[in-house]
Order: structure tokens, then sequence, then C-alpha cells
């Protein structure tokens, strides 16, 4: 491995602040270690002292009892907001997940700290708010909106007259949930059904047209209506509606397209609202061009922020620093060059071989940096390097090969 990419992959080995810095507050953290790890990190490296609040035991990471916090969100905001501060005001507070973002603008407002404000936020976790805001932009797909079972089944029969797919979205749900697809030989009530995963409690959805094409993401921050993007991404599916087996920095699109998608996804973050913070867009690249399938307020996971993207930038840009760094100072990081390598998370599927076999599978791979359980799932996650960064989807194919 080069030293620029044991550069871009080690923690920091920074000590930790004392009691008496600027504290980071974080509200729940990501899953995998490999993720909540370098959000620690971060923090860490810019001597900022970490907070965690969450709704999820957050004990594992080894933070002292009085750097951790809980609520429980069927409370009230303002409850939660409460009961997540630690004693004193933070420099800034962020999240990683969609389910905390309402409350992370409502605690940046109350605390008088940078954030991305809480109509956007409250735009951010309504698919129809986004729906709303992007349609003078040209961004949407056809879509009809609802709460109840009557307002589906007109959605779907004014819709399906074009005769493409449609897809059905709980408005307040992420990371796949409450999302499939219509066809003729659906049940719409069970469909409906759906609407019970909405984090909000109500039965809001979308009905919208299929959008055919690549899909991608695009990972960025925001200052006052100036928008700097960090990457973009390609992610590699199996089919309509499947949760993604690889992502891959920089997109192999054109650099045409790779273009209109940053456009698309700087118009759909305004449009929105966004005021200080991160954010991702993901995006469908059809026949007519980006088609936005949600704007998310805060950095996105997979590995793109906290590896991928400073892989792909030999360690000259680190995502989480920088929103920290944003959120702290008001700095937005100044215009990047073109990624000079190409990184690659590839999911493999442990197939019954004991995860130690698979990591070192993995391992043995000349293009993979690490490999390691991915929690949650039956897979194990590698890290793909490509010196060039043409060379990086076939270095991806020729990782799956690994599956028997």
């Amino acid at each position: 491995m080069s030293d620029q990419v044991v550069a871009a992959v080690a923690h920091s080995t920074t000590a930790r602040p004392g009691p008496d810095a600027p504290t980071v507050l974080y509200l729940g953290l990501r899953r995998s270690s490999l993720e909540w790890q370098a959000e620690l990190d971060a923090a860490t490296a810019l001597g900022l002292r970490v907070h965690v609040s969450s709704d999820s035991d957050v004990s594992h990471t080894g933070l002292p009892a009085e750097q951790r916090g809980s609520f429980d969100r069927t409370t009230p905001l303002a409850v939660q907001a409460a009961r997540a501060a630690p004693d004193g005001p933070p420099a800034a507070v962020a999240c990683w997940g969609d389910k905390h973002v309402g409350l992370t603008a409502r605690l940046a407002e109350d605390f008088g700290a940078r954030g991305i404000g809480t109509a956007a936020a409250a735009a951010c976790t309504d698919k129809v708010a986004q729906r709303l805001a992007m349609e003078p932009y040209g961004l949407n797909p056809a879509w009809q909106s609802g709460a109840t079972p009557d307002a589906l089944r007109a959605a779907v029969d004014t819709l399906g007259a074009s005769g493409k797919p449609l897809v059905f979205k709980a408005a307040h749900c992420s990371g796949g949930r409450g999302i499939t697809l219509i066809t003729a030989d659906s049940d719409l009530d069970v469909i409906f059904e759906l609407a019970a995963e909405n984090y909000s409690g109500t039965t809001d959805f979308l009905v919208e047209e299929y959008a055919e094409g690549t899909e991608h993401s695009v990972s960025g921050l925001v200052a006052d209506g100036t928008v700097r993007i960090l990457g973009v991404t390609d992610k590699y599916l199996e089919g309509p509606l499947s949760a993604s087996w690889a992502t891959a920095v920089p997109s192999a699109r054109t650099g045409a397209q790779v273009a209109e998608l940053k456009r698309a996804a700087e118009r759909a973050v305004l449009a929105v609202g966004l005021r200080t913070g991160g954010f991702h867009v993901d995006l469908r690249f059809t026949a007519a061009g980006p088609v936005v399938l949600e704007i998310g307020g805060r950095l996105g996971g997979d590995l793109i922020n906290s590896h991928l993207i400073p892989l792909s930038r030999q360690g000259a840009v680190r995502p989480y620093e920088s929103l920290l760094t944003l959120l702290t100072t008001g700095q937005l990081p100044g215009e990047l060059p073109e990624p000079a390598q190409g990184a690659a998370m590839v999911l493999l599927p442990k197939a019954g071989r004991p995860v130690t076999e698979l990591v070192g599978t993995a391992l043995a791979h000349p293009r993979v940096t690490l490999a390691a359980d991915w929690p949650g799932t039956d897979t194990v996650v590698a890290v793909v390097v490509t010196e060039d960064p043409a060379e990086l989807p076939a270095a991806v194919a020729d990782i799956r090969k690994l599956i028997p």
C-alpha cells in the first residue's frame, strides 16, 4: 500500500481534547466501526471534544459516561432536544442518519450554532415537500401524493396511464424502507400499509414514475447559498429499487454528464433551502438527464465520506473534518480538482463462508486496501483503490468475481 493511501485511511492518533475544549454534539453514530470511528477521529483531529447522544446504545465507542447521552424518539422534539444536549452549549451539532436530521437542526438553532435550518430539515425528511420544492427546476419524475387508500388508487390510475413502471414511497422514510414497485398485479391495500414505515406516524406517501437509468450520489457542503461538491459516486445495483452492492468515486460518466449531475444536485440543495451543513443527493441519470430521487440533509454513508472521497483525493479532502470545520468556523473548502485516484466499496456476500476467510480472500487482491465485516448484513465490505480512476469499473468487476 502506498504512503498516500496509508495516510488517507489512517485514523488520527492525536490525544483526546480536554474538558475545556469546544464540544461537537453528535446525534447518533453510524453502525460500522469503519464509519463511526472516522466520525470520532474527525472531531479529535480538529481539537473538538465529542458528546454523543443517541436513541440507541453507544457504549461501544469507549467514550466516558459524561460524554454520552440518550433520548427517546417517541417523545416530542422539544423533550428530545432537552435530553440530547450536553451540559454546555456545543460548538457544532451534527448527525449521520435521516431520522436525526430534524432534531439536529432544532438543537443547532437552540444553541445559536450553524446548521441546515429547521425548515430545510423538515423538507429533507418529507419526500412530498422535496418534490414540491424541486418542481420548478424540472428535477422530478411525474408524481402524485396522498395519505389515504383512495388517494393511492387515484394516483395509480392517473400516472399508470403512461404505461411506465410506478414506485410507491412512504413520505418520511429512508434507507429503502417503505418503498416498492407497483405492478398490474399489486394489491394497493397491501402497498398502502407500507406508509406505516413513516418516521412521522402519518400515512403520507408518494407515487411516481420509475426513473430508468444509472444511479448516483452527490456528496457536498453548503454555506449560505454556496455549494461545494465533494464527490460524485456511481452506485452498482442488481435491479430496480435494490440496495447497491458497490459505490465508486469518481463517477465513470462523461465529464459533461458529471457536470449535469452536479448542477442538478446544487439546484436541489438550494431548492429545499439548506443553509449551512452537509448533504447528499441521490439521482438517476435518465435518457432525458438527471432526476433527483431524494435529498439528505446530512453527509451520506456507504464509506463514501469516511473513506472513498479521502482515498480518491489522496487524503487532501476529508468530508467529516470539512463538515466540522464549516459548522465551527463557517469556512468552506476551496474549489476541488478532479480525483487523482479511484476508490470503491464492494459488498461481498458471505454465502456461508467464515468472515475471516472472505476477508482474507479480499485482502489478497492487489487492489483491496481493507476488508471487514459489514454490520447488520450478511456481507463483507472491501475497499478498492486504483491509481488511475479510469481503471476503477474494471477493478470493481474483478473484485466481484471473488464470489463463487
